[in-house]
């Protein structure tokens, strides 16, 4: 799922990997509204998956909005490219997006995947359960990113903590292959890397995020408050999150596992195998919400959590009512 996103929302980096385009892109010819969109993960990865849909169904086009999806390395990237005007929204981190708002950027969530995919996985059979995992090497993507910082509240779920075991950073989409060629055997992944593992060797699922920390919340897609308001491109947003929608109901939809799958090995670029065990790894997690998907209690928490990791100041912190407008979604559902 997405790699890389979180506390460097704060870092610069060059954007220049988007070219020209601009967020503030003038309508297309026949006045068709646009919406320029990020997308995390080059290649892009799972939790993008309702966007591909929609664009490959033809939803966007049949809401009259014409949606361009621009895949950038991490949901950081998207969340600096949407502040700096260059998108016009996008799917960053909860994480990320909630420093950029307490920086003092102007993003605002119209939709969510609060449900996250990180889990402990392990070759070793030994490794049973989370308490097995103490003394163990535990290989993640690196300092402070969010497989990294995901392994805190698994851990804590038995009572461990980071200081119990051994991180290794071996990079996001690197621990795949180093669990491959038993450099490690312990790893925290994602659905679909734990799928291509299992290609290669029995691994099994130790410890999942999701399970342990029920609360959580994971990504938003985002945009920046003047878009909504009038004058903007509010009303492109309702037709786009109703797309979305729509592509999310046919994604979990049993009856079109077979195309999704086919879509999710294009976009991801792994193998139909491996996407058709991942899709339904992610679906049966609830990974793609059929509601908002941004639920109070969840972004609160999501809030608090940044304040006690040290990473936004309290004073800074956004309030709920501030950084969600469901009224977008809501209009989406009337569609």
């Amino acid at each position: 799922m997405i790699k890389r996103i979180g506390g460097a929302v704060l870092a610069l980096v060059s954007l220049s990997a988007l070219g020209t385009a601009c967020g503030g892109d003038a309508p297309s010819a026949g006045g068709t509204p646009t919406i320029t969109m990020g997308i995390p993960g080059i290649p892009p990865v799972f939790v993008n998956l309702m966007a591909y849909v929609a664009e490959e169904k033809g939803y966007f086009t049949a809401n009259g909005v014409k949606v361009t999806l621009r895949p950038l390395p991490t949901g950081a990237d998207v969340g600096r490219a949407i502040q700096s005007r260059e998108l016009d929204g996008g799917i960053v981190g909860t994480s990320g997006a909630v420093a950029l708002r307490a920086s003092g950027g102007s993003v605002v969530a119209v939709l969510g995947n609060e449900n996250p995919s990180y889990l402990v996985a392990s070759s070793d059979a030994a490794v049973k359960d989370c308490a097995a995992l103490k003394g163990r090497t535990i290989a993640v993507d690196g300092v402070g990113a969010p497989k990294a910082l995901s392994v805190g509240t698994m851990l804590a779920s038995c009572g461990l903590t980071v200081k119990d075991v051994k991180l290794v950073n071996v990079g996001g989409p690197q621990s795949v292959d180093a669990m491959i060629a038993g450099q490690v055997d312990t790893a925290v992944l994602h659905p679909d890397e734990l799928a291509a593992v299992q290609q290669s060797k029995e691994t099994h699922e130790v410890v999942a995020l999701a399970k342990v920390d029920p609360k959580s919340h994971y990504t938003m897609l985002v945009t920046r408050e003047d878009e909504l308001k009038d004058g903007g491109k509010r009303p492109a947003w309702v037709e786009t999150v109703a797309a979305l929608h729509k592509a999310i109901t046919y994604i979990n939809d049993p009856a079109n596992a077979d195309d999704v799958t086919a879509i999710a090995a294009r976009m991801t670029k792994r193998s139909p195998e491996i996407a058709k065990v991942a899709l339904g790894d992610y679906v049966k997690l609830g990974f793609w919400p059929t509601d908002i998907g941004l639920t109070r209690e969840r972004v609160d928490k999501a809030i608090e959590d940044q304040v006690k990791a040290g990473n936004v100041p309290a004073d800074k912190t956004p309030k709920y009512d501030q950084f969600v407008d469901a009224t977008v979604f809501r209009d989406a559902l009337a569609k």
